[in-house]
């Protein structure tokens, strides 16, 4: 660009065009002429009349004084458009700003969108306001730490570069990343303090985020607790996402309440601990009980929640995230994290949501089977307890009562293979129950010879593994006494054996009925035997039982009840 002979570079950069303005200020202040905008006074050259030469010389500078205006004016448009283009790049950016300190007078100048960052009137910005304004919209947590930063820059001048966070009153939390230089006068005091400044938020989320996530799986790892892992995830989702209340609930999906554990809260934020219905605040439970996340930006628009929003809103829920757990296809407990003001997420932090609730999901598999194996470990060293007790007791009674060693031999074996088949049924059922038709069924098949001399019936009934052993052995020994001696030593003689769950006088018990006939007649014996005895005492581990054994003309019946709740307590 050539202003009256003046040339002025449209391409130059703003700090040239305000060198190329201080030059001509300096020009017109030289030759003692004032300068544009009456920024100086005027300086009056009078001239005398006919003094052609005094005429002549005033003209000459009247012309040059001219020129050097016009030359200035044409500089400062040219500055004006440059800092308007580059005002305008700032702008369309959505993520940068721009600041220029004068130190001196404390007068910071800056855009618009730096200004809304920092919570300062973008025309109060463009007039310049103190530092300390612009200070004010810094997160508290990191004030001290940028003034201090500030402090060594205006000392020793040079670069300044610093992360750090802003909010304004309790609003949203910024990130953003500032560069500046000061540059120092010649007596070494910083006179000029510009500088850019990047809004990182979206960066600095997903750094927290992926930390938030290692830290998630490293304290998952520690913990086997239920409580403490759906705690964690609450926890950690609230403090990434900047959540008032996090936690979890115990579920209850019949009656569709939900007992709420003590819970995370930011300060001033009150707990919701305690028994509340889910129905209460809206109908997004059948999303939950259909496994799926809810999410409610607003609890007062969601059609979920429109309808009980107040309620939500007396608690401080304006927006909530539920993550259902579920064990063995139920509905069993919900991790929730609660916001009191608006708060519409991004997709990154659904995605969050999602990989906390997956991670959380898996320690929770991870913490049953571990406590199902500790179970398991616990059964197993009891139940090889017991079956050794009852082994020892079986060995020795039938050495005992044996009339030499090969009896013993034999009915050791004999007693010893009840005890295995009793043990398999109770293994096969894989939750430490047996079932009484499989138990009686698989002890009477040694003795059963195809005729169907022998029948077996009644309803579904499951019972714990001491007793189903117990039980085995007594269908055992009542067996192998009707092959000596009563219904099954002859072809004619049959045995059923049958059971029902009303039982008893007050048909609250479980009834188990061994009734022979068709065998030889049968005496009592003057002597109790091993077997005899073992009949007796009915089933291991149940109290309350009671066994009636009758010596009958037309074969043994053997009658024994207990109550069923007794029964239940074994292992049903």
């Amino acid at each position: 660009m050539t202003a009256f002979g003046f040339q002025i570079p449209s391409t130059m950069s703003r700090d040239a065009l305000e060198a190329e303005v201080m030059r001509l200020r300096s020009r017109l202040s030289d030759s003692g002429r004032g300068s544009i905008a009456g920024t100086q006074a005027s300086v009056d050259f009078a001239v005398g009349e006919g003094d052609d030469t005094r005429a002549g010389a005033d003209g000459s500078a009247r012309a040059a004084d001219s020129d050097l205006q016009s030359a200035l004016a044409a500089s400062q448009e040219a500055l004006r458009v440059s800092e308007e283009r580059l005002a305008f790049a700032f702008e369309a950016s959505r993520l940068l700003g721009w600041w220029d300190w004068d130190v001196v007078n404390d007068r910071l100048y800056a855009g618009s969108h730096f200004a809304l960052m920092f919570g300062v009137e973008p025309e109060r910005a463009a007039k310049g306001a103190p530092i300390a304004e612009f200070l004010a919209g810094i997160h508290p947590d990191d004030r001290d730490r940028i003034r201090e930063a500030f402090g060594a820059v205006l000392r020793d001048g040079g670069e300044f570069s610093a992360e750090y966070r802003l909010q304004r009153d309790d609003g949203p939390v910024t990130w953003v990343y500032s560069l500046g230089r000061c540059f120092l006068s010649d007596e070494g005091q910083c006179s000029r303090f510009p500088g850019v400044v990047m809004d990182i938020t979206a960066r600095k989320a997903s750094e927290l985020r992926q930390a938030a996530l290692l830290d998630l799986g490293e304290r998952l790892r520690e913990t086997s607790d239920v409580g403490a892992i759906a705690f964690t995830a609450a926890e950690v989702m609230a403090e990434t996402l900047g959540a008032t209340r996090a936690g979890f609930g115990i579920v209850d999906d019949v009656a569709e309440t939900v007992e709420m554990q003590p819970d995370w809260r930011r300060p001033g934020t009150a707990t919701l601990e305690g028994l509340h219905r889910f129905r209460d605040y809206g109908s997004f439970i059948d999303d939950l009980k259909r496994g799926e996340i809810v999410i409610i930006e607003d609890v007062t628009s969601d059609p979920r929640t429109a309808e009980s929003a107040e309620a939500l809103l007396s608690i401080g829920i304006r927006v909530l995230v539920n993550v259902p757990i579920f064990e063995q296809g139920r509905f069993v407990s919900v991790v929730f994290i609660h916001y009191d003001g608006p708060h519409a997420f991004s997709s990154a932090e659904l995605d969050f949501v999602r990989t906390v609730a997956d991670r959380a999901q898996v320690a929770f598999g991870r913490a049953r089977a571990e406590e199902r194996q500790s179970l398991l470990m616990r059964e197993l060293s009891h139940r090889l307890k017991n079956n050794l007790t009852m082994v020892q007791a079986v060995v020795h009674q039938s050495l005992r009562n044996a009339p030499d060693l090969d009896a013993a031999r034999h009915t050791v074996n004999a007693r010893l293979l009840a005890l295995a088949k009793a043990h398999d049924v109770v293994i096969k059922g894989g939750s430490g129950c047996g079932s009484v038709f499989e138990i009686v069924s698989e002890t009477l098949q040694a003795h059963d010879d195809g005729a169907g001399r022998i029948t077996v019936s009644g309803p579904p009934v499951a019972i714990g593994s001491a007793t189903s052993l117990s039980l085995a052995l007594m269908i055992h020994e009542l067996a192998t006494n009707a092959v000596k001696y009563g219904a099954l030593s002859v072809p004619e003689g049959r045995v059923e054996v049958r059971w029902r769950k009303d039982g008893g006088p007050d048909g609250q018990h479980f009834e188990l009925i061994w009734e022979e006939s068709g065998g030889p007649r049968v005496h009592e014996p003057e002597e109790s035997g091993f077997g005899t005895r073992l009949i007796r005492g009915g089933l291991s581990g149940v109290a309350g039982d009671q066994v009636a054994l009758d010596f009958a003309p037309d074969g043994i019946v053997c009658r024994y009840q207990v109550p069923f709740s007794g029964l239940a307590e074994t292992g049903v």
